[in-house]
């Protein structure tokens, strides 16, 4: 339920920015990079990063949640908003979870 929850979170979020006629920047995702987390409340940001004009010009990205990009800048002005993930992808990966089998228990 919590992984549906999140995709849908995603997709409502971009189609919300995009209707609000904010462009979100493709920037992918390297296999070994880290969570990221607000630079303002420290909740962890997925998918979809907040970073201030200046901070995405010199390529140091100063992450925000949306809520605290929203209290900085209401219409979100002064924020770039770049995609980790194809939605398609992170639906993929959702259709295709399965629960791993229980361990056998160590009975003597």
């Amino acid at each position: 339920y919590c992984l549906l929850r999140t995709l849908k979170q995603c997709q409502t979020l971009r189609e919300a920015l995009i209707a609000a006629g904010k462009e979100i920047i493709w920037h992918g995702r390297t296999k070994e990079e880290p969570a990221h987390y607000c630079s303002i409340c420290e909740v962890e940001v997925f998918d979809l990063l907040f970073v201030t004009n200046e901070s995405n010009s010199r390529k140091t990205y100063i992450v925000h949640c949306q809520d605290c990009a929203r209290k900085t800048s209401g219409n979100l002005e002064n924020f770039v908003v770049l995609e980790q993930y194809k939605m398609e992808d992170l639906m993929q990966v959702y259709d295709q979870f399965t629960l791993a089998p229980p361990l056998p228990s160590a009975s003597s």
